[in-house]
């Protein structure tokens, strides 16, 4: 069978047409994680597991150990469920060479899977990737599960809410995506959390500030929000707050670069006469195109070249804070400063 989507997947383990061997990997790790769940809830009976279920962590096994026990014959059940979890295959030929050898007569009573999660599988970038990748499917099904769009997230929460027994609209399910990160496992903690509160009825946006817990990227947008009008006053509130959650101020600075770095290829792309919307077509946008919406909206009184000296100064604090002893707090209060000072410039 070819590369599958989610929805071919899916349809897989609905209509129970399984594939012998199955390459799970991608960008987003919850649904990963959901499809390898569903793979074994489906072919694993609970009361033969320790005979017929054999999983692994990559890094302390052997590829032999694993093949041996997948030939092994399933005890009062249909299959033998292999589950391999993050086995580096792209740091040993020998080991790409020797699953392909025992794909060519693999039992029809083994399903095994290998799940990619901390590993990145990347087959642009990689030749031996892009061989597992093939091989597996040739032999079996390769699924790449990567992040949702914004659109089929804010139609995932609205459905959501809905099966909750509450309401949320399409504008106001991107607004929540926007505040919480569009990490799915984050998503459906929070919309469990406020629908458990709204009861029924309609999600309102007051709810959603009331009890939706901001993503490091939502607060520290409000913070570069605030520097670009020159509230200074509550720029440093959001820093200061920033400081007493303990976040960690690479991690912050990093935000902060990264609002600035949307602004800077939003205005490169209008400069060049293509549409903001095209650069989710070149950078990686899926399921936070909101960032980009943003960007356009706060650019609009910025010139290139002050955002090309705030993007100086962001990298030159990055530098420091990754090479001096000066106290990190500090330097990102004089950064913030800096960018305060050049916005009009």
């Amino acid at each position: 069978m070819p590369k599958i989507s989610e929805k071919e997947l899916k349809e897989q383990i609905k209509t129970e047409d399984f594939s012998r061997a199955y390459l799970i990997y991608g960008e987003e790790s919850y649904l990963k994680e959901h499809y390898v769940g569903r793979l074994k809830a489906k072919l694993v009976d609970e009361a033969f597991a320790d005979f017929n279920f054999h999983q692994y962590e990559g890094k302390n096994t052997s590829l032999a150990d694993i093949l041996q026990d997948a030939d092994m014959i399933p005890m009062m059940g249909q299959c033998t469920f292999i589950l391999v979890h993050d086995y580096p295959l792209d740091k040993s030929q020998k080991d790409i060479d020797a699953l392909k050898e025992y794909f060519k007569d693999i039992p029809e009573s083994c399903v095994i899977v290998f799940w990619y999660d901390s590993i990145e599988v990347d087959a642009k970038k990689s030749s031996k990737w892009k061989t597992v990748e093939n091989l597996f499917a040739k032999v079996g099904s390769a699924a790449r599960l990567d992040k949702r769009s914004e659109s089929e997230l804010a139609a995932l929460v609205v459905s959501s809410a809905k099966k909750r027994g509450c309401q949320i609209t399409s504008d106001l399910a991107r607004y929540f995506i926007g505040i919480v990160g569009s990490d799915i496992q984050t998503v459906f903690s929070e919309l469990e959390k406020i629908c458990a509160f709204t009861g029924s009825g309609e999600i309102t946006k007051a709810v959603i500030d009331d009890l939706a817990i901001k993503s490091l990227q939502a607060r520290v947008y409000d913070l570069s929000k605030f520097i670009l009008k020159g509230d200074s006053d509550n720029a440093y509130r959001v820093l200061g707050t920033l400081f007493s959650q303990k976040e960690e101020p690479i991690a912050v600075l990093s935000v902060i670069a990264s609002c600035y770095v949307d602004m800077y290829r939003v205005k490169c792309a209008k400069a060049s006469g293509a549409n903001e919307n095209e650069l989710s077509q070149y950078f990686a946008y899926k399921g936070r195109e909101f960032l980009i919406r943003n960007a356009a909206r706060d650019c609009r009184t910025l010139s290139v070249n002050s955002l090309r000296n705030a993007l100086d100064v962001l990298s030159d604090t990055d530098e420091k804070l990754k090479s001096t002893s000066v106290d990190k707090n500090i330097l990102l209060e004089e950064t913030v400063a800096k960018l305060l000072m050049m916005r009009n410039s």
